[in-house]
């Protein structure tokens, strides 16, 4: 039942503007004067508070099924596109959130409150950064609209949270049915085609918007015209098993023409430029996302052993990149540490007597393989005894730890870059440095339940039992679960002792976490779902 349910309805949620749903990208705003405005956003019965809170419900629902790919660099890159996305449409970038999903599917959804959702498969699949960005632009099309306050609103007897529950199940059954069952329950009798399906003035009003907000944002429009090209391509090759976007929304022939049109360009002439090598890494990070066994991933090793134009990815750079990703899904340390010092080495010849960085991504990756090899979790070295000092490092661990240095200078504001930096001194046994390096980075970080996680780790390995508790609650309570926080500032009380100024600050993080979770608890009541 909840494949069905999934099939018939994802590419109608709300959450909607599966890539397929688009009737088709609308080019100038004096070309566009005959589309619908839906009105202004004070026509919405649900409320923005109430549409942030679905949200936050649908996101919690949603991340507990581990649907939510957490990956620092590309949720990092999504972060960074979507803002300049947001801030062209006339937004705050802190009013959206865009996360990563890993699958194969190409698809992405916007959900209640502004949470933007990417499939891995649709990043796999855009050969450039516009095509990507043509995606978001529409799904920001729609939070800025507010279609999705609109259709909840039209429904006053549906309960928030009955919503969520199924919009988090539809979500979760794409790749993992039966995990979806007991989400969908929760939902029961809640007439989710009638209540999230999307109008075609709402799509064609997303459109209109999304394409004014990518013009604004300076990326090329043929962007559109050239995924959708693909798509229509791919349409026909699947015929009657197209998957369910494809099935539902068929991409015809006059469509395309029609964008083709509005753009004002041909999309069948004239060469494209090959996209940027970090957008190229970007993709096949991606890609490699969505293998998930021994004979997936040997396939794709033969894949990138033999690449051709129509899978899009011909740079050896890239090649040798997702080789290493590959090596290191199969755990061949050895291979994966190998094929990422290659793909280095290639870049760098590439850029022979050019003062150009490395990209963080092949850095990142020869760092990632080097730790995997010799030290493979921050756990392993507590195990291995005290927290150690620079000095006590052998000759590997040095070059690791240089390589960690550099890799923090050269993106001194990428968080992924922070990140991988404060992990690496944790694995390499250097607790007092990722303790102190860490303190300073959740001051500047305070929303990010990553970073607190990791500094419960260096508190504990340095026998700081108060402050690991305290900051296991800090990151539990960033991730919405209220209750598992309070029990940890709780047991944080029992070994402060006499510390009045640590116990103070424990007392305030408990009363926030009670109170948070009180109002959760009224809300949730208020809703028809509370006890």
């Amino acid at each position: 039942m909840a494949i069905r349910i999934c099939k018939s309805l994802i590419s109608l949620l709300c959450l909607a503007g599966a890539l397929s749903a688009w009737p088709g990208p609308a080019a100038h705003a004096d070309a566009l004067s005959n589309l619908p405005s839906l009105g202004d956003a004070g026509g919405a019965e649900l409320s923005v508070q109430d549409e942030r809170r679905l949200g936050a419900l649908i996101m919690r629902d949603y991340k507990a099924y581990g649907a939510v790919n957490s990956d620092p660099e590309i949720t990092g890159y999504l972060t960074k596109l979507g803002a300049k996305i947001a801030q062209a449409a006339g937004e705050s970038p802190a009013n959206f959130e865009f996360f990563l999903v890993t699958d194969k599917a190409i698809n992405a959804f916007a959900m209640p409150g502004g949470y933007i959702g990417v499939h891995t498969g649709l990043i796999a699949a855009a050969r450039n950064e516009s095509e990507l960005a043509s995606v978001l632009a529409h799904e920001v099309g729609h939070v800025t609209q507010r279609h999705i306050a609109r259709r909840f609103g039209q429904q006053k007897q549906t309960t928030m949270v009955s919503a969520a529950a199924m919009i988090a199940a539809i979500l979760v059954a794409s790749s993992n049915p039966q995990a979806a069952t007991g989400i969908m329950a929760a939902g029961a009798g809640y007439g989710i085609d009638q209540q999230l399906a999307f109008s075609r003035d709402a799509e064609r009003e997303a459109d209109r918007v999304g394409f004014q907000t990518l013009q604004s944002a300076g990326f090329n429009t043929q962007g559109m015209v050239d995924f959708f090209g693909r798509l229509q391509t791919a349409s026909r090759l699947y015929e009657n098993n197209a998957p369910a976007y494809l099935r539902t929304h068929p991409l015809t022939t006059e469509r395309i023409a029609d964008i083709r049109n509005r753009v004002g360009i041909d999309a069948g002439k004239g060469v494209r430029p090959p996209a940027p090598l970090d957008f190229e890494l970007l993709r096949m990070k991606a890609l490699v996302y969505g293998d998930k066994s021994n004979q997936q991933w040997s396939d794709r090793l033969k894949a990138l052993s033999s690449p051709n134009e129509q899978d899009g990815f011909t740079n050896p750079i890239a090649l040798e990149y997702g080789k290493s990703l590959v090596y290191a899904n199969l755990l061949k340390k050895r291979e994966a540490q190998e094929a990422a010092d290659r793909s280095l080495e290639l870049f760098r010849q590439s850029m022979a007597g050019k003062p150009v960085i490395a990209p963080l991504m092949l850095q990142s990756q020869v760092i990632e393989t080097r730790l995997d090899a010799a030290y493979p979790s921050s756990q392993q070295a507590l195990n291995v005894g005290s927290p150690k000092l620079v000095a006590d490092l052998n000759n590997d661990g040095k070059v690791v730890l240089a390589l960690l240095e550099r890799l923090k200078n050269d993106y001194r504001n990428e968080l992924s870059a922070k990140v991988l930096y404060a992990d690496g001194l944790q694995r390499l046994g250097l607790f007092q440095q990722s303790d102190t390096y860490l303190r300073d980075l959740t001051q500047i970080y305070r929303s990010n339940p990553q970073l607190f996680e990791l500094l419960s780790q260096s508190a504990l390995a340095l026998g700081k039992r108060a402050d690991h508790h305290l900051y296991l609650a800090q990151s539990y309570s960033l991730r919405g679960a209220y209750l598992p926080a309070i029990e940890q500032t709780q047991i944080a009380k029992q070994y402060a002792q006499d510390n009045y100024y640590l116990l103070a600050e424990i007392d305030a993080k408990q009363r926030e976490y009670k109170r948070k979770a009180d109002e959760e608890r009224e809300y949730l009541k208020a809703s028809g779902n509370g006890p």
